[in-house]
């Protein structure tokens, strides 16, 4: 009995460790991926409000602020994200074992991609208004809905479409790399398997690098959202022909939302004049 209890004594510790060793993980990954997100946002907020005589938003005081005054911003609201992949962890060996562990990993699984979903927007935010992590998450919230939007940007395909480019850069990386194994390497019994492990890797190698720039893009794009939403008619005053575009996008997909947000009487539709 008593080696028993020494023995579950020693399984638990062995958890504790290696859940605070994976929350260490985690939470160092996902604050170093939010960090670049961060500055990623105030490069764009730079592009859209770059008459701002603040210069809150250029490169060196984006860095500046992303690693210290925003930095406990950046991990309070990644150290969530990470504590859920690290109990996760545990929840995923016990799903075989258990449904009670299927039921509470799918639940995990949940919350994790609205925290992640949640984050992503906030830190957005956070960059282009200073605010911390909970008031830039309920500001958002606010800003979207007093906007209408919050159907708009759940309409988004742009990650899914990164998600195929960086499909399609993994296979043309994988099909290069066998091909240049199959046509220099010499006849030999191992020349399959060399290809074949040759075009996997540069399959996975293929889709990480391209997934670091679509990453990028997408925060761009996530950037452009907010920025749109909060002044658009900063774009009118240092990119004017983006706005103009822009304005007759959203009168032509989503006429009923940009007249909510009350934008559609302030940037009229551009006129579209007829080729002769």
């Amino acid at each position: 009995l008593t080696s028993n209890t020494e023995q579950g004594n020693s399984g638990f510790i062995y958890k504790i460790v290696v859940f605070f060793l994976l929350l260490s993980w985690y939470w160092g990954a996902i604050t170093f991926g939010n960090i670049i997100n961060f500055i990623t946002a105030c490069t764009v907020g730079d592009w859209w409000f770059s008459n701002d005589d603040s210069g809150l938003y250029t490169m060196s005081n984006s860095i500046k602020r992303a690693f210290t005054r925003n930095l406990g911003t950046i991990c309070f609201g990644s150290l969530f994200q990470a504590i859920i992949k690290a109990l996760r962890f545990f929840t995923g060996d016990g799903r075989k074992k258990s449904i009670i562990a299927c039921i509470i990993d799918y639940i995990l699984q949940i919350i994790e991609k609205l925290i992640g979903y949640l984050n992503d927007w906030a830190f957005t935010f956070a960059a282009l208004t200073g605010e911390g992590f909970v008031q830039a998450s309920r500001s958002f919230i606010n800003l979207f809905k007093q906007r209408g939007w919050t159907a708009i940007i759940n309409d988004s395909i742009v990650g899914t479409t990164l998600m195929f480019i960086n499909l399609g850069i993994g296979i043309i990386s994988a099909a290069a790399g066998g091909s240049i194994i199959y046509i220099t390497m010499i006849q030999s019994p191992e020349k399959h398997i060399a290809v074949i492990c040759v075009s996997l890797i540069s399959f996975v190698i293929g889709i990480f690098m391209s997934s670091i720039i679509t990453t990028l893009l997408t925060s761009c794009v996530r950037t452009v959202f907010v920025c749109f939403a909060l002044n658009p008619a900063a774009l009118g005053a240092t990119h004017p022909e983006h706005l103009e575009k822009l304005t007759k996008v959203w009168h032509k997909f989503y006429p009923e939302e940009f007249t909510t947000s009350g934008y559609a009487n302030q940037f009229k539709e551009p006129p579209v004049y007829s080729q002769c």
